[in-house]
């Protein structure tokens, strides 16, 4: 299908709105909640880029004229040990989408989705025992953007609920510790964007002189409940999926951690294809002498 500057922009405009939604919620080991007085603070910078996406029969596809979508976001993601049983959790966003080709270059810069919620101690999946441990978490999600009248909104507009489920136990692998999170659960939201399925696997293992190695596995599956694509155009729906690997190494400093990795689209269905690397920094407070993940 034949589309001038104009409806490419807008088009590609919304393929990066949903790359924000997808990015906003990285993998994290939810199946532990912080000790009672404890907590976490992660600062996270995201740089994703791609110059492809998949349509609505997952098949990838070349933006028209040389175009490039990028999403440019730092998240704090902060986590406090109410009691030993109950944690509070908050992710902030700021971001930058842009997009441009050989007729024109846009972008927008502003705050994003932000989430508050809760993680509950709870025994995993109802029967497992230790060294299993599990939780389950409510996060509320509110727009801090305008979404009409943009030609490039940082987000999808609307309120988000996400309830999910995580398990998790540590382990030796070869000697070294080692520890699985899982993690599957519902976002239900208002406004265009669809109700999407989703689960994640995180998986980390210190390989010694402060190095842990993660890899985080993360898949979206929308209920088709969103808005629709424009003229048969995929990139303009909001029901898709996405299946995406990141990997990283963290270096533990004693009163801080530094993170640095890389992520990738694999598959997936009205999205993006593109990846691009990452690095954070991780600070626990209120009575850690040293942390490891």
């Amino acid at each position: 299908m034949k589309q001038n500057a104009r409806s490419a922009i807008k088009n590609i405009v919304t393929l990066s709105v949903i790359a924000l939604g997808i990015l906003e919620g990285e993998a994290h080991a939810t199946a532990w909640t912080q000790p009672k007085g404890q907590g976490i603070v992660i600062i996270q910078e995201d740089r994703w880029s791609g110059t492809s996406g998949f349509d609505n029969y997952s098949n990838l596809y070349r933006f028209n004229n040389h175009g490039q979508s990028s999403v440019n976001q730092t998240n704090v993601y902060a986590e406090y040990g109410l009691t030993s049983n109950l944690t509070l959790v908050g992710s902030f966003w700021l971001n930058q989408i842009a997009y441009h080709d050989n007729n024109t270059s846009q972008s927008n810069f502003g705050f994003g989705d932000q989430q508050i919620g809760a993680r509950y101690k709870m025994r995993p999946l109802g029967f497992l025992h230790s060294p299993w441990v599990g939780s389950s978490q409510i996060l509320v999600g509110f727009p801090t953007y305008k979404i009409h009248d943009q030609k490039e909104p940082l987000g999808t507009g609307g309120a988000s609920v996400d309830i999910w489920h995580s398990i998790g136990r540590p382990y030796k692998l070869f000697g070294m510790w080692s520890y699985i999170d899982l993690s599957g659960g519902i976002d239900v939201h208002t406004g265009r964007a669809a109700h999407n399925l989703r689960f994640d696997a995180t998986h980390g293992t210190n390989i010694g002189a402060g190095f842990t190695i993660m890899e985080e596995f993360t898949e979206f599956h929308t209920l088709n409940n969103g808005e629709t694509f424009n003229y048969g155009n995929s990139v303009s729906s909001t029901n898709f999926n996405l299946t995406k690997m990141r990997f990283s190494v963290l270096k533990n400093f004693g009163p801080f951690c530094l993170q640095a990795g890389y992520e990738r689209d694999l598959a997936g269905r009205n999205t993006g294809a593109g990846g691009g690397p990452f690095v954070g920094l991780w600070i626990p407070f209120g009575g850690h002498a040293s942390w490891t993940p």
